[in-house]
């Protein structure tokens, strides 16, 4: 039921497309961990330097190049991520896995994917007992955006597109504007016009950027029957995401 309410969803909005292609988020927020949780997650934030080498023992889904790569701003000790913020302080994200203490739909397992170092973020994978999300992470307060997915960088590094695209969870197309301080997040609600797209149509799953102000959306779609050479090429110019056909 809850499948067909989300499909009958996004022909509406097909149906009322406007000039404005995403509308800003009222829920993003920027939070802190309170009493040892940050948005379900296992977190705490440590007047502690970070970061020694990566030690315990492997887990599943390693993010040891996301690590190698960030290598003196973060380090994980077993199934706990910690990531070196200002002042000597240390953002600490400990797994919840289905282990006695933590019941199956509580889980989150949190995986370094990237350091943005002249932005100052950390992205964070956060998998989900159904699904995903991600945490956008600054570096410099220990504050953090949650996304649909871990956002991809535009060659500018001004902006970053997050989309999730599947047939369990649905489909959810964020732009995170990074000129501003905190980077804001809109929810991109329209879908492209051109030819061969459909009221039932999905967005391909890899949004790749192909210059400074162009996402174009590689895969294969989670919808059977969709045609695979439909155009999905999004222009991004001053904060603003219009579909091109």
């Amino acid at each position: 039921m809850a499948a067909l309410r989300w499909i009958a969803g996004v022909a509406g909005l097909l149906l009322s497309l406007s000039a404005q292609a995403q509308t800003p988020d009222p829920d993003a927020q920027w939070t802190l961990p309170a009493s040892g949780l940050l948005n379900g997650s296992k977190a705490v934030i440590e007047a502690t330097p970070c970061c020694a080498a990566n030690s315990g023992a492997p887990v599943r889904q390693s993010d040891a190049a996301a690590l190698a790569a960030a290598r003196g701003m973060a380090s994980r000790n077993g199934t706990t991520l910690s990531l070196k913020l200002a002042d000597n302080h240390t953002l600490k994200l400990t797994d919840c896995v289905e282990t006695p203490g933590c019941p199956t739909d509580d889980a989150h397992v949190h995986r370094l994917v990237a350091w943005w170092p002249t932005q100052e973020y950390f992205v964070v994978n956060v998998g989900l007992y159904e699904g995903r999300v991600a945490y956008l992470v600054s570096a410099r307060t220990g504050r953090t955006l949650m996304t649909t997915a871990p956002p991809v960088l535009s060659p500018s590094g001004q902006a970053a597109i997050a989309l999730t695209s599947d047939l369990m969870a649905g489909m959810e197309l964020e732009l995170i504007d990074l000129r501003r301080s905190p980077p804001t997040l809109a929810k991109i609600t329209t879908m492209p016009e051109c030819k061969g797209i459909g009221p039932d149509t999905f967005l391909r799953p890899t949004p790749v950027w192909i210059d400074g102000s162009h996402v174009r959306f590689d895969g294969v779609s989670p919808q059977p029957g969709d045609l695979p050479n439909t155009k999905q090429l999004l222009k991004i110019v001053d904060g603003k995401a219009v579909w091109e056909c």
